[in-house]
């Protein structure tokens, strides 16, 4: 269904629900691939899809209708994940200190770990990544998923850039592991 998006958020900026309903499908099906990349399961993407779309009706008035609306919603779904894993986790994420900038760096498998990654299906990386303890997902998720770099997420997050590499390389660390583990993976690559 092709709509005229200019004319649907003109009308959304006025309060017209029905405007606001044909955006939300409209936008639905991108902006909740986003939400699953932060929740394990279907109803907690779907309350978090409701929350960042309420942001961005509400947000609207900040919308500059020269740029892509998608990426600005898509934007808007990210942050709003990150508020919530914020709200909703006990324990702050913690500064990790490591003795060199080399240890934050790639490693050697670096190459399979992508080849690997790239033979599976999606709900087996889903799997996989959920199993990561939350602050190594949000991390991996934000920098391998959403393309922010060090810098950002260590603005978004609270934490040193030295962090969040921390975080990523244990991440990538687990995920090997894991795979490792993995007999069907094994068999692709045997």
């Amino acid at each position: 269904m092709s709509i005229n998006l200019e004319a649907v958020i003109q009308q959304c900026r006025k309060n017209n629900r029905r405007a606001q309903f044909e955006l939300y499908q409209h936008c639905f099906d991108r902006l909740m691939l986003t939400c699953n990349r932060y929740k394990k399961n279907r109803e907690d993407a779907l309350a978090l899809l409701n929350a960042g779309f309420l942001k961005v009706l509400t947000n609207l008035d900040k919308y500059d209708d020269r740029q892509s609306f998608m990426p600005w919603a898509s934007t808007i779904m990210v942050r709003t994940a990150i508020d919530d894993f914020r709200k909703n986790k006990a324990q702050k994420l913690q500064m990790v200190y490591c003795e060199t900038e080399e240890e934050l760096e790639g490693s050697a498998s670096e190459d399979f770990f992508h080849d690997v990654v790239s033979a599976m299906s999606a709900e087996e990386i889903k799997k996989i990544i959920f199993e990561l303890p939350d602050n190594e997902r949000l991390v991996f998720t934000l920098h391998e998923m959403e393309g922010y770099k060090h810098h950002e997420i260590a603005a978004e997050l609270g934490v040193t850039e030295r962090s969040t590499k921390r975080y990523l390389k244990s991440a990538k660390k687990m995920l090997q592991d894991e795979l490792g583990k993995n007999q069907h993976i094994q068999s692709m690559f045997s």
